[in-house]
């Protein structure tokens, strides 16, 4: 039997907030390594906003030499939102997945904002398996894309497996 082909859309934000939240140091050659189990990658995005500084140019380095596709959205402003990034990664599943790139998506972001890419997927065939933080007393994993996604990874319970 032919292995899916994944397609890993990281929302860098979610998962960096959530990290640090927790003082977890992800390691992402193993965190990708944890999120295609065994499959073949074929696509690999890590979604953020433009580095502000020195130290998050490094750690985007970092994330790039982990084998991810950088995607940048405009530089993060205080107190605001970074929605323009969330509807890159909308924008970038959905048309991935007409152009059939991958079989399985996996999102990693526990952001609900995106369960109407997810429901889109699911609509066209695609399974979504969705992996965030689930610390319940912060919220990080939202209960949409709990129960809309294929699968949920819960990434606390693994944190051993991609830890630096």
């Amino acid at each position: 039997m032919i292995s899916p082909k994944i397609g890993i859309f990281i929302d860098g934000a979610n998962v960096d907030i959530s990290s640090t939240r927790s003082k977890i140091r992800i390691n992402y050659v193993l965190l990708k390594i944890f999120l295609t189990g065994g499959r073949t990658a074929v696509l690999a995005n890590y979604y953020n906003s433009a580095p502000k500084d020195l130290a998050e140019s490094s750690f985007y380095t970092r994330v790039g030499s982990a084998g991810f596709d950088l995607v940048y959205g405009p530089k993060k402003r205080e107190g605001r939102p970074q929605k323009q990034i969330d509807v890159q990664i909308a924008v970038d599943m959905v048309s991935e997945a007409y152009d059939n790139t991958f079989d399985v998506a996996v999102l990693v972001s526990g952001d609900g904002d995106l369960k109407p890419a997810v429901e889109k997927l699911i609509s066209m065939g695609k399974q979504v398996e969705v992996a965030s933080f689930d610390d319940p007393v912060a919220r990080e994993f939202s209960w949409e894309l709990k129960t809309t996604a294929s699968r949920t990874i819960d990434l606390t319970k693994n944190v051993q497996k991609f830890r630096m």
